[in-house]
């Protein structure tokens, strides 16, 4: 129904939510994400034109944007109600320019952190402008990644492997992770030894044991680094003259609260205590966000928004969690002034911390209308929240020095702490106190330390020794890189997870126990960003370049002047970069000279949808020399390969080489050479086969294939990939028994519309099943589809997890299997197995 007033959000669940809020003169409708971005297919950058970015509709919303457009005409008010960050803004700024074009209404920019009815009720009253700090900022991020993504993703693919990437950001990450995992490989353990010495106080049999650890040897820090050096010392503490207590200090101190979560933080905090992924939390944060119904007649917002980087608290949420403790908890707990927690230079004060938009509303309140990782979430934040308002834990620290003088005349020095609470303050509100390991040591030393008196006599009862070695630096988890990003300031709030979603999706990284490991093709990747673009990949270049992004947001610079400023550098790192590996000016010269002498050029080839043409990419190769005196390692060893092609039109070819120090190239591209036609070779149809795939192609002449179908990142295309493997066969070359599986697969899909499938059959060694196993197959069919059915109301999936070198996807399975399905292929027992575990691995987590 067509409203004058139209409310354009993100997504459908946030529209509801919002829509229940602010009642039926309002329309809300969902723009899914952007609804414009760069081209996929193309550059999408004008960089001679002052960088102007060229967008383009995109593909997969423009049933969307059909709706859109068309109820905006109506409207007199459009209220854009995208998220409150870069992202959002810039949402709101596409949806704007697309709209205005054919629509009079009013645009107004609604922002709210928090999806409850008195946040959006002012947001709506106090509308403003977009603001195109905000998104220039998103407009340069998106520039940059694409200037540097797009012109070096090349050069990999050249260098190190086809269809590979690179990422601005992301490509530091992968560097912190190499350069961990070599600092782990080339560590060095060093020995190192411990002594335990269990002493009874005041007099034997008084009942006063405790353990204390040698600390000094004449005053300096204690070094024993070998069994030798250890039996010394153990031989003179056990001869020692006695011990006695040197000093007792008791100290109070005071454990304060932490701040409440912000992005990376609560990102850290669920992956160490609900082994939650990044991305899986940001996933749940947002259903919380958007909206959950809690009985209370429609669904609310649960926190405020999860991408943020400040520790700013709203003053009415803070008076409410005070309200709360006292009454709740206790006076005692709630400190004389609310706590403030400085927030870094970068923040966005104008943001909120993550918190829970009604304090009163308690994760046993809301348990029974949320998911399992939804209730878990929510209570980490507001355990969190309200912890970070109460009184600091008052604890007492008592430290015991015990002294003896070795038979060797040296004096030894151990050492005892214990740790008491007196006051649990905000460690109260957590079942399990966050305690680092020191402070547990310290609580399990008795309390009666702090009796103790100096020049107290203390009598030893055991001496035990250790043998440690010094660990290398651990390998990082999801966690633990977020919190490297953070601190070497890399990444934003909206961008931690992302990066390590493309990380590990590019196979980059893998994830063994929940630690990275680059893989060898990571690695690859590493090193040759690292020794051809060093200056790009530096990890404080890219922290500098997110400060700079923020000038822009903050309306600082000009984003256009901060990416002319950038590419001037950029444009001469990456002619650099393609220079790597070119030959010398002679060689070129020698090899370029020798080539123009050949008369008789081979004609045009046709491979595919390519044509390759040896004299018109000669000729180009001269051109680009005679212009530059330059040429790059591809096109160098492009011809090195054609002077082998036309060697008997070039007699001087190896006294040349010689001459100009490049034989030994020759000698090894003619090897290279050698070995490639011997692969073409083996990969030759015989005549026979090519019979047969002749005959197996014309059963699916009149097949009407399915439409392609998106899982994921990849789109399956039956069309597309039957014909890929229809041109390999044609082109005389063998086809793999994977491949011939796959055709197999399609025929049993396609099965209704081919004439005669049991000769394909036939062809393809298809077996018709028997009536046994058509009975069996009708009974997995039934348990099939009832597995599907739970599967189908997931909404929370995990996130795949890297075992070896597979990874392995819920989801993506689940959909495949979906597929295979609703497509009448018929599923194996290990796949019937795996689907059953799966379903019951999620009706339990539900």
């Amino acid at each position: 129904m067509a409203s004058e007033k139209l409310v354009i959000v993100e997504s459908p669940s946030k529209a509801r939510t919002i829509g229940k809020m602010l009642g039926s003169e309002f329309q809300i409708l969902a723009s899914m994400g952007h609804v414009r971005d760069l081209p996929e297919q193309s550059f999408g950058v004008d960089i001679k034109n002052n960088f102007t970015p060229q967008y383009e509709e995109s593909k997969s919303r423009l049933k969307v944007i059909k709706q859109l457009q068309s109820e905006a005409k109506k409207a007199k008010d459009i209220y854009l109600a995208t998220d409150p960050d870069r992202e959002g803004e810039a949402i709101s700024w596409h949806l704007k320019e697309l709209l205005k074009k054919n629509s009079k209404a009013a645009f107004h920019r609604v922002t709210f952190h928090e999806i409850t009815k008195n946040a959006i009720s002012k947001a709506f009253q106090n509308a403003e402008d977009i603001n195109m700090n905000l998104v220039n900022s998103q407009q340069a991020r998106r520039v940059l990644d694409r200037l540097v993504g797009y012109q070096i993703s090349p050069l990999l693919w050249s260098r190190v492997e086809k269809g590979i990437s690179a990422g601005r950001v992301q490509s530091v990450a992968l560097r912190l992770v190499c350069e961990r995992e070599r600092e782990i490989t080339a560590f060095v353990p060093k020995e190192y030894w411990n002594f335990l010495i269990d002493l009874e106080a005041s007099a034997k049999g008084s009942g006063k044991l405790f353990t204390s650890k040698l600390f000094k040897v004449d005053g300096e820090k204690l070094e024993a680094g070998n069994k030798e050096e250890a039996d010394k010392i153990l031989k003179a503490v056990r001869g020692s003259s006695g011990f006695r207590v040197a000093s007792v200090e008791t100290k109070p101190r005071k454990k304060y609260s932490p701040p409440p979560f912000i992005t990376s933080t609560m990102q850290q905090t669920a992956s160490g205590a609900l082994s939650f992924s990044p991305n899986f939390t940001m996933r749940v944060a947002q259903h919380l966000y958007e909206g959950v119904d809690v009985g209370t007649g429609g669904p609310v917002g649960l926190i405020t928004y999860m991408r943020t980087d400040s520790f700013t608290v709203a003053k009415e949420a803070l008076a409410s969690c005070r309200e709360y403790i006292a009454s709740e908890i206790g006076p005692d707990f709630v400190p004389p002034s609310p706590n403030f927690f400085k927030n870094k230079g970068a923040a966005q004060e104008a943001h909120e911390a993550i918190r829970p938009t009604d304090v009163f509303m308690t994760p046993e309140k809301v348990k029974p209308y949320l998911e399992d990782s939804q209730f878990r979430l929510y209570t980490l934040i507001w355990k969190r929240f309200v912890a970070s308002q109460m009184s600091p834990a008052e604890q007492k620290q008592t430290t015991v020095d015990i002294m003896t003088k070795g038979s060797d005349g040296r004096e030894y020095n151990f050492r005892t702490t214990a740790l008491v609470t007196t006051f649990q303050g905000f460690m109260k509100m957590y079942e399990i106190d966050e305690k680092s390991e020191d402070e547990n040591d310290m609580e399990k030393a008795p309390s009666m330390l702090a009796e103790l008196r100096k020049n107290e006599p203390c009598f030893m009862k055991d001496l035990k020794t250790e043998q440690k070695f010094t660990e290398p630096p651990p390998r990082f988890s999801e966690a633990t890189l977020i919190k490297e990003l953070e601190t070497n300031g890399i990444g934003r709030p909206s961008t931690y997870a992302s990066i390590l979603e493309t990380i590990l999706k590019r196979v980059y990284v893998g994830k063994d126990k929940g630690k990275l490991i680059p893989s060898e093709l990571g690695f690859k990747v590493n090193d040759f960003l690292i020794s051809s673009l060093p200056e790009l990949f530096e990890v404080g270049f890219t922290a500098d370049m997110e400060l700079k992004l923020d000038k822009v947001e903050e309306g600082e610079i000009e984003w256009t002047e901060m990416l002319k400023n950038f590419y001037s550098d950029f444009s001469i790192w990456l002619e650099d970069a393609k220079n790597i590996g070119s030959p010398e000016s002679h060689k070129a010269e020698s090899i370029i000279s020798l080539i123009n002498k050949i008369q008789n050029w081979a004609p045009k080839e046709k491979r595919g949808k390519k044509t390759y043409d040896d004299e018109k990419f000669f000729k180009s190769v001269k051109e680009k020399f005679e212009s530059s005196s330059t040429i790059s390692a591809n096109q160098w060893n492009a011809l090195l390969s054609m002077a082998l092609k036309y060697a008997e039109q070039l007699p001087d070819l190896e006294k040349e080489a010689v001459r100009n120090g490049y034989a030994a190239e020759i000698t090894a591209h003619r090897e290279k050479l050698k070995l490639s036609e011997e692969k073409r070779e083996s990969s030759k149809a015989s005549e026979t086969d090519i019979e047969k795939y002749a005959s197996i192609f014309t059963f699916f002449n009149s097949v009407k294939w399915g439409e392609p179908e998106k899982r994921g990142p990849r789109v399956y295309d039956d069309k597309k990939f039957f014909n890929s493997l229809k041109s390999q066969a044609e082109s005389g070359k063998i086809l793999s028994d994977k491949q011939m599986n796959v055709i197999s697969r399609m025929a049993s899909k396609y099965k209704e519309q081919i004439t005669d499938f049991e000769k394909l059959g036939e062809l393809l060694n298809i077996s018709a099943p028997s009536e046994a196993e058509g009975q069996a197959s009708a009974e997995n069919n039934e348990a099939v589809a009832k597995y599907l059915e739970i599967m189908s109301k997931v909404s929370n999936w995990e996130e795949p997890v890297k075992k070896g070198r597979r990874i392995y996807n819920d989801k993506t399975f689940y959909e495949s299997i979906a597929d295979q399905h609703k497509n009448g292929r018929k599923l194996s027992d290990k796949q019937i197995a795996a689907l059953k575990k799966l379903a019951d691995k999620y009706s339990a987590s539900n």
